[in-house]
């Protein structure tokens, strides 16, 4: 989903998640992507934390705001550009204008939930008819560890875990919880070893939920005062998969824990 979206000419794409949900990877991976010797990419980044070569990346200063940085970025007629966060209104509107004027914007909003970007949004005070034209995708997401190769074993799932587990897989999308059921279901946990210093777990690894604004979500924009929940259960209900559903995937696929899942989700 989020390959078709870097396609499209203009428009926002949102990243969330709190501090160290590893969204600025996510923005320099999505950029890695669209590199490519005719395309101007700018970036402007609260410090630049990688080079990025054939990419122009302008780091904000005491003297020089985001707002300003924003604006002397998209003078130069880019056709990608990449914010490191929206924090305010102004840099918000800014954004979005950008967004409806020929450019693909790239940036991030600290939310817990990938439904949570459009309420913070309204709450800054983006007004609605322009939010909901200029927004293409919001992106959520977490980092959990990698279990250590070298020490994972099968565990089997406490009861209460099980449950939540079931729960979870009965709500993902059609496909995917066919896929699900049809395959056997094994968890894995991990002591700790010497090879990953007795923590059980080496390197991470991210989990996401995505969504697509259409015709629905913009009304739902244009309605103004939405909440959270609303855009959740609309998102759900048009095939998205939840951040925790994401992680359990990846649990099965013996790359993390469960305890590991809930333990960043919760």
């Amino acid at each position: 989903r989020l390959k078709k979206q870097l396609k499209r000419p203009n428009g926002m794409i949102i990243t969330t998640g709190p501090t160290g949900s590893g969204k600025t990877t996510t923005l320099y991976a999505s950029m890695q992507m669209l590199n490519e010797p005719q395309v101007k990419i700018v970036t402007l980044e609260n410090p630049v934390e990688y080079k990025m070569e054939g990419i122009n990346q302008t780091e904000v200063a005491e003297d020089f705001t985001f707002q300003e940085g924003l604006e002397s970025m998209l003078r130069q007629d880019p056709d990608i550009a990449m914010v490191g966060e929206i924090r305010n209104l102004e840099t918000a509107e800014t954004a979005i204008q950008a967004a409806l004027t020929g450019h693909l914007m790239l940036s991030t909003l600290h939310t817990n939930t990938a439904a949570g970007a459009i309420p913070r949004f309204l709450s800054m005070g983006a007004k609605p008819f322009l939010l909901a034209p200029a927004l293409n995708c919001v992106i959520g997401q977490r980092l959990v560890r990698r279990l250590c190769e070298n020490c994972k074993y099968e565990k089997e799932l406490g009861s209460d875990k099980a449950k939540k587990v079931k729960k979870e897989i009965k709500e993902m999308p059609g496909q995917v919880k066919k896929e699900v059921k049809d395959k056997e279901w094994k968890f894995f946990e991990a002591d700790g070893c010497e090879e990953c210093n007795q923590i059980g777990y080496s390197g991470r690894i991210g989990i996401y939920e995505i969504f697509e604004i259409d015709d629905e979500f913009e009304d739902m924009i244009l309605g103004g005062n939405v909440a959270e929940h609303d855009i959740e259960k609309k998102a759900l209900e048009k095939g998205m998969m939840k951040m925790v559903q994401d992680g359990i995937l990846k649990a099965l696929d013996g790359i993390t824990s469960i305890s590991e899942v809930y333990r960043v989700i919760e």
